[in-house]
């Protein structure tokens, strides 16, 4: 996910400091550059009218989610209410410790002006050098990253949900109000059809293709159900492509399980993710550690408490990506049915961040918790990751059902609480660190 963030100059010629502004400015910029932000300077400091409307054409024709302003000296507020009659972004103040300047006089200035028109707004202070305010930059330019992609994402509702997990209803509009994507919703006909249109020799040609990843799978599947399998994998493949999605959701269980796990695995290393049991929420929780980790996700459910270990055993039935393995992976039935193809194996240690997002309307809200995933065997067979946390997990466990958080947690490698501290924050998601 590539963040965008523009930056421009605001000072005052009558004040100390003015002749630094445009110094100010480029050494802000580089220090977002030097941790991997994608900064675009204007190369303008806002004093008039004039400099403003040039600051404006030069934003007009880039492509950015945060607009800088950094604040040199004390300054004109109208200038940058001015430059928003323009370009009309999310907005950073940036100001700097001096004694002289006003700088951080003109920052509190703008925010009282922005509080009583009703302008949101992020804050920086430190030096224009600072690393660690340009690392706090970057972690608020994500979630702004993070809302552009969700707002473009579309997700395929496939066949709608499970019948019996009421939890997972979705709600289409608070989805759209909340994150931002549209759900797509597909009858499964869509999807067995393009299945059953296809030859054996066509599902054995892709097999092929796909021989790098697949050749080194211990295989315990029946040819049978990995040529039925790799049907369901195109035919996914071949919706997301006719509908634009970024995400699938279907629902598997009980009458496509094991049918389509195999192809969720390779989709996840093509970018596209996967849910199960028609949680489509779900799936765009996955959608938002993907672009958050850059890897493929674990849908799990959470289920044993080790107190003595003070960890927790989270697993699904297999449909993770292969790139997150650690060790041997095995192509086999999926648990209960005995039938289809999962991919089984176990996953890589190391920290994680386990999302759950459910509710409706008001009710609509993200749980997040963190700890590091440990070795352990193939106690539920899948793809099985056991977290150890810091918190009790006894209180964990009181936590989720106290604040009445659903079954279904994505686990993706990394800490990202404070980026979806300020997702949710701009988005007004209810969150719980848990």
């Amino acid at each position: 996910m590539k963040l965008n963030i523009a930056t421009v100059g605001l000072a005052h010629p009558f004040e100390v400091g003015f002749d630094d502004s445009e110094n100010l400015l480029n050494t802000t910029s580089k220090a977002l550059k030097e941790v991997g932000v994608d900064c675009i300077s204007t190369d303008v400091v806002m004093h008039d009218l004039d400099t403003v409307k040039k600051a404006a054409q030069v934003l007009k024709t880039k492509e950015f989610d945060l607009l800088m302003i950094c604040i040199a000296t004390w300054s004109e507020d109208h200038h940058l209410l001015d430059l928003l009659s323009y370009v009309d972004k999310p907005v950073i103040l940036r100001a700097y410790p001096a004694r002289e300047t006003g700088s951080l006089c003109c920052a509190h200035q703008i925010g009282a002006v922005f509080r009583d028109i009703g302008k949101t707004y992020e804050f920086i202070y430190g030096d224009a050098d600072s690393i660690e305010c340009a690392e706090e930059t970057k972690k608020i330019a994500t979630a702004y990253a993070l809302k552009t992609v969700m707002s473009r994402t579309r997700v395929g509702a496939i066949g709608g949900r499970v019948k019996g997990m009421t939890e997972i209803a979705y709600d289409e509009f608070s989805i759209k109000q909340k994150l931002g994507a549209r759900v797509v919703n597909l009858d499964e006909k869509e999807m067995t059809e393009k299945v059953a249109a296809m030859s054996d020799a066509e599902a054995e040609k892709i097999l092929q293709e796909k021989k790098n990843i697949l050749s080194p799978c211990k295989i315990s599947s029946s040819k049978e159900s990995m040529l039925e399998s790799i049907k369901y994998y195109a035919a996914l493949k071949e919706l997301a492509k006719e509908y634009d999605l970024q995400a699938l959701s279907v629902k598997c269980y009980t009458t496509y399980m094991g049918k389509v796990c195999l192809g969720y695995s390779l989709l996840s290393e093509e970018g596209i993710v996967g849910s199960c049991e028609g949680d489509v929420t779900n799936a765009l929780t996955m959608k938002l550690m993907y672009e958050l980790s850059g890897k493929p996700i674990n849908n799990t459910d959470l289920l044993y408490l080790d107190e003595k270990e003070n960890s927790i055993l989270f697993a699904h039935c297999g449909s993770s990506g292969f790139s997150i393995s650690e060790g041997d992976i095995e192509l086999c039935p999926v648990r209960l049915a005995e039938s289809g193809v999962c991919t089984k194996f176990l996953v890589k240690p190391g920290k994680v961040t386990a999302v759950n997002i459910c509710g409706h309307g008001d009710t609509f809200r993200l749980a997040v918790m963190v700890g590091e995933a440990i070795p352990c065997s193939m106690e539920f067979p899948g793809n099985p990751v056991k977290i150890k946390f810091e918190k009790s997990v006894f209180d964990i466990n009181k936590e989720i059902m106290n604040n009445g958080i659903g079954h279904h947690w994505m686990v993706a490698y990394g800490d990202y609480t404070e980026q979806l501290k300020y997702f949710c924050k701009i988005n007004d998601i209810l969150m719980y660190e848990i």
